[in-house]
């Protein structure tokens, strides 16, 4: 449990940046675990494995909000976080692309609503698009963190594999905007070739547009970004112990070939590069591939 977490809270510009103040916030409580699972053997044929895997999640929930601190926090007086997660998503829900005018006229108003554009759920059922209408789309705590490694020996090589993953989250694609939609100064990403039209209504691409992109927070933007990742792979050879004694002050050589952050899987609809790169400006943690020595005297 955790009380009184402090924060600032926005205030309006009119007001005064001087105007800001720390305040003691939110209390919440937070649960988890951990597990992690090994198994080792050498067989009689001198076949070696291991394998070693972990697990662990937690859950947080916010149980107190104050009021004057309730704007720093997303959700709304009517739809509290109180009971939710403090890295909830407060959004609009889609309900896929308008796919004609009539779709249009016959659906809840919405502003720069048209043919081919997103198009967001009337949650309070009230007719109309508005604020009112978000609530908690997911959570960017993934429900799972899970690794595993896996060992392998016969007579003079071995063979390693590591790789890492969650599961059970959200989080913003920043590749969408840049693929989905047309920018006004920036070359078009090639989702675009495949925006809807009235020739092209299976797309899930909006149609294009300069003036009615809509960016607001959706779960078309935020999508599960679960992912699974093979960071590491070596294979080795270790040179006969026979042979390396003929070598003066030499007591074992070992030569391998390597690579880092080699590839990974993902939601098919998650279309970003690599999972873990969440702003496109920043640069992309390389593949490495490397051949080394490991030599000792």
């Amino acid at each position: 449990d955790t009380d009184d977490i402090l924060t600032t809270p926005p205030i309006a510009s009119v007001i005064g940046e001087g105007q800001q103040r720390v305040l003691n916030g939110a209390s919440t409580e937070t649960t988890g675990w951990e597990l992690s699972l090994s198994y080792a053997k050498t067989f009689d044929n001198g076949f070696s494995l291991g394998v070693s895997t972990n697990f662990g999640a937690f859950k947080d929930k916010i149980t107190f909000l104050p009021e004057e601190v309730r704007a720093a926090f997303p959700g709304t007086a009517q739809n509290s976080i109180v009971g939710q997660s403090q890295f909830s998503i407060f959004g609009y829900k889609t309900d896929g692309l308008f796919q004609s005018q009539a779709d249009v006229d016959s659906s809840a108003d919405q502003v720069g609503a048209r043919p081919g554009g997103l198009k967001f759920q009337d949650l309070n059922g009230d007719g109309t698009i508005d604020g009112d209408d978000r609530d908690f789309i997911g959570n960017t705590l993934p429900d799972l963190e899970y690794g595993i490694r896996i060992d392998l020996g016969y007579k003079n090589f071995d063979f390693s594999i590591f790789g890492s993953g969650v599961a059970g989250r959200i989080g913003q694609d920043p590749y969408i905007f840049w693929n989905n939609f047309a920018s006004g100064r920036e070359n078009g990403g090639l989702g675009v070739l495949n925006a809807w039209s009235p020739t092209n209504t299976t797309s899930d691409i909006p149609a294009l547009s300069l003036a009615l992109n809509d960016l607001r927070t959706s779960d078309y933007l935020f999508r599960n970004n679960s992912y699974f990742k093979i960071r590491n792979l070596q294979i080795g050879y270790s040179l006969p112990a026979d042979l390396i004694n003929k070598w003066v002050g030499m007591s074992s050589l070992r030569v391998y070939f390597q690579g880092e952050n080699l590839f990974w899987f993902t939601p098919n609809d998650y279309i970003g590069a690599d999972p873990e790169r969440t702003n496109v400006d920043n640069i992309p943690v390389p593949t490495v591939l490397s051949l080394g020595l490991n030599v000792n005297f």
